[in-house]
């Protein structure tokens, strides 16, 4: 198997991540057997109903991350 990684780098130049080709990275765990344990599908599709249920209840990324540097300020 060959594989063809692409480097990330931050602006020191340290590698900060690494992009596979999906058919690469599928290839890839197949070999190493990387399957998603059966409990962590079962959560997924308990977040996945609880969202389908109650969509409004979503709450933005964005809002939980201005609370959090909101709290870290009064502290």
């Amino acid at each position: 198997m060959s594989i063809n990684p692409q480097f990330t780098y931050d602006n020191l130049g340290n590698p900060v991540g690494v992009f596979l080709p999906i058919d690469e990275w599928n290839q890839l765990a197949e070999e190493l057997h990387l399957d998603i344990p059966e409990w962590q599908k079962e959560l997924i599709e308990v977040r996945l109903a609880e969202y389908n249920n109650a969509p409004s209840q979503l709450v933005d990324w964005n809002k939980i991350s201005e609370s959090l540097d909101k709290e870290d300020e009064e502290v």
